[in-house]
């Protein structure tokens, strides 16, 4: 008799020994949410109104309902089919209040092992570092990933969504303690398409990195995080998520420069015309810089918050958002000298430093930032004000974290 392995948590597929089948194959949604379904609850009989309600909302039912329904399995014993010769009919059994897998075909399904390993580790209440390794290996991705919107699969999909993010995190110190740096890579690179903002799991790629002298890679991660930190939640990255990015930085070089090795380190790459777009890090940091400056020179060096907003001060789609904070930044870019550097300090905002600018100046220069945005972008739904304020050269706080972290 055929062993039939089942997949889930991830791509939905079903295979044998000589054939696989997945729900990649075919498009018809329905069909595959109704197999996944069986063979889920495959340990009892499933009444026709129970997959009634779970394949259409009420609104979508009609007197025609049993009649797809029927059309649907028939489709899926038809897909069966290929596994092998009558496997449609061999698997699924019609009883008299519904339908059911037949229990005498052994199925291999892996939420359930993941199921006995989770329950394994917990019994075990000890570092079980292997077992969890097993245990992560079989989590490739959400609970059946294409119906993610499905009532019935939101709360299974939750609890393994947890439990696996529970149990790594518990594992990545040991492994980490271990040296076992590529496996708390390739691990974390999962557990971060599904927890994108989770800077626990970003910080153990990052150290990983750094700890295999990968310190790009390690910059490469900040920066991903970062960014989709600020554009998406409107906020920076931690404290010990920036601590682990200067280290990274600092490590890049770990052998003695020459003069000439240093120059070429430093000379721009971009030698494009405009301001210099940076990150919010290193903008905050030319803003302590010059801040300190100021202390002894007593010049007022003047800043532009610049803000984007919807019509009549509305929200935004995030979409249309990010397109209209590109284009902002190539205005601010286009509009400004070399010696100005600015940096998207928020979701909705850039902020700018013009060193060598009055108020009236800078207020000029945020006019012409705006006519350039307008005269280029006037099709896009958006309105944009800007603030000019000075530099306190007597903000000590704000640089503290710069000191402790230099």
């Amino acid at each position: 008799m055929n062993k039939i392995n089942v997949t889930m948590l991830g791509e939905f597929s079903i295979s044998t020994e000589k054939v696989r089948i997945s729900d990649g194959d075919n498009r018809s949604r329905k069909m595959w949410m109704l197999l996944a379904y069986l063979i889920y609850n495959r340990h009892r009989v499933i009444k026709q109104n129970d997959l009634l309600e779970i394949l259409w909302s009420e609104g979508e039912r009609d007197n025609n309902s049993s009649g797809a329904l029927k059309t649907l399995f028939y489709r899926v014993r038809t897909e069966l089919d290929r596994l092998w010769d009558g496997a449609g009919k061999d698997l699924i059994l019609c009883q008299n209040v519904g339908y059911m897998w037949n229990p005498e075909y052994e199925v291999y399904l892996d939420c359930e092992k993941f199921d006995e390993l989770n329950e394994k580790i917990t019994e075990m209440d000890g570092d079980a570092l292997e077992e969890t390794v097993a245990f992560l290996n079989l989590y490739c991705g959400e609970f059946l990933g294409r119906f993610s919107s499905e009532l019935w699969v939101i709360p299974v999909a939750t609890y393994y969504h947890n439990t696996y993010i529970r149990q790594l995190l518990r594992v990545l110190p040991l492994l980490y303690e271990d040296g076992r740096y590529e496996e708390i890579i390739d691990f974390c690179r999962i557990a971060s398409m599904i927890e994108p903002f989770h800077e626990e799991i970003h910080c153990y790629m990052i150290r990983a990195h750094i700890a295999r002298g990968e310190h790009r890679q390690a910059v490469d991660i900040y920066q991903k995080l970062s960014d989709r930190l600020l554009s998406e939640l409107g906020i920076m990255p931690g404290e010990e998520t920036r601590s682990l990015y200067y280290e990274a930085i600092k490590s890049n070089n770990e052998h003695v420069l020459s003069v000439e090795a240093l120059q070429e380190q430093l000379r721009e790459t971009n030698s494009s015309s405009g301001a210099l777009i940076c990150d919010y890090d290193f903008f905050r940091v030319l803003y302590y810089s010059t801040a300190r400056s100021l202390l002894r020179s007593g010049i007022a060096v003047y800043m532009a918050l610049i803000s984007v907003s919807g019509k009549g001060n509305g929200p935004m789609k995030e979409k249309k958002r990010e397109k209209v904070l590109d284009n902002l930044k190539e205005a601010i870019r286009c509009s400004l000298r070399r010696s100005d550097s600015a940096a998207r300090c928020s979701a909705y905002q850039y902020v700018i430093m013009l060193p060598r600018a009055n108020y009236e100046n800078s207020c000029m220069v945020c006019e012409r930032i705006l006519k350039a945005y307008y005269q280029k972008y006037s099709r896009l739904d958006a309105e944009l004000r800007y603030e000019v304020f000075p530099i306190q050269p007597d903000d000590k706080v704000n640089y503290q974290w710069m000191l402790k972290d230099g």
